[in-house]
């Protein structure tokens, strides 16, 4: 420790030290009482994830004979949940809800330190007062969702791919891989991100060291981003009878993403699913409509294809939606698609970001965002602008194609936030006449 102080002293300034560990406290103490008072009601997916998650602690097998269909469910979270029973000895939520508080905390520090190296102090306090604040960050701590991992496994993964671009020796790039694999077990879209990166890897060591070096980096990358799928892959082989990297959720999602008559939103297909096989008029988003058990209602939609299993007759129900509605009404089609990313960049989760004045709020910050990347590019900053870019741009083209619900943009939000702080500094010191950026961005060496 007596080491540490003043190399930390050194290189983040005592203010910002004192400030960031003040944000750390409140979002601390945000978090702390959404354990305390958890949802109510949870959620179809927060039930879902402490099946599994029990299963796992109780039975050593991930759902049970009683759950159906569980490997549409991405397993990380429910990994990291059960390990956290064992550890306590008992399947307790509440239990679970304090280790996303404990990630949550953890995701304050690191967003901090990402707004940092993409700009400088300020923005990465800006930004980590952001994610303690953020509602949905809050009100995914009252539940067990996937969400809460990974949101400190993404800015953790971008924020150590530009330290590995800055290194000598190709092992750094192992951390990136490992950090992106570990986020794509808790959240499958992202293996197509961690693909991304091992190609970006592989583009930016090449351009500086060779062709060589950057094919060992990519691979390097690649490796480590397979280390945590590759047991799960083995099992699902075992289990299913079939190749499924992580999941079989995707079916589902491209069934839900191309039904037009409900506009591709899940809660308005569920209802109509309701009133079409149990034959109650259900308002969408309502708690009697939240209590029905989707599960039985997608089998009865997937029943159309018995001879296939359940996600694979979703998936090609979903093929076949996107055909029909978008040769049939293309212009309608590619208006939902909009509505979509617009439904899924506009709002958040819980009550706070549904509301008007919460929309206001969440477009601002994502114009801001937008112009931080515009930021970036005006400091020809490219490595960071592309390792901001890529996992916003990937993850929304996957939200468009298929499910663009608001959550989807909840992990994101961890790059957002630095982007947006990197706009609103470098607007604040335009509008002064007073630059600190210059002196400020030593703290980030360029790429």
């Amino acid at each position: 420790m007596s080491r540490l102080r003043p190399l930390l002293l050194e290189r983040h300034g005592r203010v910002a030290l004192i400030l960031l560990a003040t944000i750390v406290v409140l979002g601390f103490g945000l978090r702390a009482y959404r354990v305390v008072e958890p949802l109510q009601p949870p959620g179809d997916d927060s039930r879902a994830y402490y099946a599994l998650s029990k299963a796992l602690y109780e039975e050593g097998s991930y759902g049970g004979p009683s759950f159906r269909d569980s490997s549409d469910w991405s397993p990380g979270a429910p990994l990291l949940y059960a390990a956290a029973f064992r550890a306590t000895g008992g399947a307790r939520e509440g239990t679970a809800r304090i280790v996303e508080l404990l990630l949550g905390v953890g995701a304050i520090v690191v967003v901090y330190l990402l707004g940092r190296r993409i700009s400088c102090r300020s923005v990465g306090l800006i930004a980590a007062f952001g994610v303690a604040v953020y509602p949905p960050f809050i009100h995914s701590t009252g539940a067990l969702f996937s969400e809460p991992p990974a949101i400190f496994t993404l800015p953790a993964a971008v924020l150590a791919f530009l330290w590995a671009g800055s290194q000598e020796r190709l092992r750094s790039w192992l951390l990136p891989g490992l950090l992106f694999g570990l986020t794509a077990l808790i959240r499958p879209e992202y293996l197509v991100v961690g693909v991304a990166f091992a190609a970006l890897a592989a583009l930016r060591v090449g351009r500086e060291r060779g062709w060589r070096p950057g094919a060992a980096a990519a691979t390097l990358l690649a490796a480590a981003l397979l280390l945590p799928i590759v047991p799960w892959a083995a099992r699902n082989a075992i289990v299913l009878d079939r190749l499924v990297p992580i999941s079989t959720g995707g079916g589902k999602a491209l069934y839900v993403g191309t039904f037009l008559p409900a506009d591709g939103e899940y809660q308005r297909v569920k209802a109509l699913l309701a009133e079409r096989y149990l034959g109650r008029s259900l308002e969408p988003g309502s708690e009697a409509l939240d209590r029905v058990n989707p599960t039985p209602l997608f089998d009865r939609v997937a029943a159309r294809y018995h001879e296939l299993p359940r996600d694979s007759a979703l998936g090609r129900i979903g093929k076949q939606n996107f055909s029909g509605y978008f040769g049939e009404d293309p212009v309608g089609y590619l208006g939902m698609t909009a509505r979509k990313v617009w439904r899924m960049w506009s709002g958040g989760v819980g009550e706070a970001m549904s509301s008007t004045a919460g929309r206001v709020v969440q477009v601002a910050i994502v114009v801001l965002a937008l112009a931080g990347l515009g930021v970036l590019a005006w400091r020809r900053w490219w490595w960071e602008l592309v390792a901001m870019a890529t996992p916003i741009v990937i993850v929304t083209g996957v939200g468009a194609a298929s499910l663009a619900a608001s959550r989807r943009n909840e992990i994101l939000m961890t790059l957002i936030f630095p982007l947006a702080a990197a706009a609103l500094v470098r607007g604040s010191a335009a509008l002064f006449s007073r630059c600190p950026w210059l002196p400020w961005q030593a703290s980030s060496p360029p790429s």
